[in-house]
């Protein structure tokens, strides 16, 4: 039988959710019938070449599509090139460009897959954008891939999309107290009682609220650190913030991305995930999957909860009952019990493979109708 080609565009790589998606289904996908491509644009901060090249896809980089005109150049050309069975694009508004040219180009199957919603502080001019771009969605893609059903409905509108939640690695998030015991270490804590939250630094990922609520919980004598990991346009900004104020500057701990960011989850106590807006919420399942307590806002779906005792949704967004919720914890540790919850957890949460099965599915499915 004839392998299937398929092209896997990326956009960005920056340490996001997405790039983590996108590495798990070139890791599992069945390599005896499909043959990867991952287009990546060439302004990426976070490229894992290695993990690319060991799972045996092909790495191609890309113009940005910022410089709109080269990158259509680009993908014409590598498109009659290659000759690609399948286009799957992951830049979620942005895929009407790549998938306009791969309809132009021949391609059989285009694939649209959306990864984002509407955040409402990401700015006027972002968002202007994004419903701009929605309004020639579904001019490229024969099918259609969303992760919630809100998310679908957000870009595709009234046409039919297949919803793939996403998957995680779960043997790889489970709680693991060595690496709490390393990780603490490291970051010179002894009794401290660590709040984390990690993904890019973005105005839609509301960092700023945070700080403040953590700021409360600090004025009230509790002994919490903050652990925030990540990197993005509003790192200066929130790092400014944290050393011009005397409550926070010893208090608040910045990383860059790491990838070995799973270790991290262990060092917790409470994972805070405050977004205004999220097409899932990986990090919150990660972070069950790790047995820690998820303190998430209402601008992170449902799906995300893995299970009941460690999903806490709060209603909005009041630094008052944030700190209050945070103050009511039990602040001793307790490592059966986070072992125990982060079992059932890992037992209960979708798995990468089961996420790459259904995809393979929804290209197997492409192939027989085209």
């Amino acid at each position: 039988m004839k392998k299937v080609r398929v092209a896997l565009i990326a956009g960005k790589m920056v340490g996001g959710g997405v790039e983590s998606l996108l590495l798990e289904i070139i890791k599992y996908i069945d390599k005896e019938t499909f043959v990867i491509d991952l287009l990546v644009d060439e302004d990426s901060k976070i490229v894992p070449e290695k993990e690319i090249k060991r799972a045996g896809v092909r790495l191609i980089y890309i113009p940005p599509y910022q410089k709109i005109i080269r990158y259509l150049f680009a993908l014409k050309k590598i498109f009659s090139e290659n000759k690609y069975d399948i286009v799957h694009a992951n830049v979620s508004s942005i895929n009407v460009f790549s998938l306009i040219i791969a309809k132009s180009s021949g391609v059989p199957i285009r694939i649209s897959h959306n990864h984002n919603l509407i955040s409402p502080n990401a700015g006027v001019l972002k968002n202007s954008l994004k419903r701009f771009f929605a309004l020639f969605s579904n001019m490229g893609p024969n099918f259609r891939v969303a992760p919630t059903n809100e998310t679908g409905k957000w870009l595709f509108r009234n046409k039919d999309f297949f919803v793939v939640r996403n998957g995680v690695e779960t043997k790889k998030f489970l709680f693991e107290p060595n690496d709490r015991e390393l990780i603490r270490k490291s970051l010179n804590l002894k009794d401290e009682f660590l709040i984390g939250s990690f993904g890019r630094m973005i105005t839609s990922k509301n960092i700023l609220f945070i700080l403040k609520v953590i700021e409360k919980v600090i004025l009230e004598g509790y002994n919490i650190k903050l652990l925030l990991i990540g990197n993005g346009p509003e790192e200066k900004k929130l790092k400014l913030h944290v050393l011009k104020n005397q409550n926070l500057k010893d208090k608040v701990i910045f990383l860059d991305n790491k990838k070995d960011i799973y270790k991290y989850y262990s060092a917790l106590d409470l994972y805070v995930f405050p977004s205004t807006a999220e097409a899932f919420g990986m990090t919150a399942v990660e972070a069950q999957i790790n047995g820690l307590e998820c303190m998430v806002s209402k601008g992170v779906p449902n799906e995300a909860r893995v299970i009941d005792t460690l999903f806490k949704k709060q209603r909005d967004y009041s630094v008052n009952k944030w700190a209050e919720f945070i103050t009511n914890r039990n602040q001793t540790f307790d490592s059966l019990k986070r072992r125990s919850l982060s079992f059932e957890a890992g037992k209960k949460a979708f798995s990468a493979e089961k996420m790459v099965e259904e995809i393979e599915g929804i290209y197997r499915d492409a192939i027989e109708k085209n």
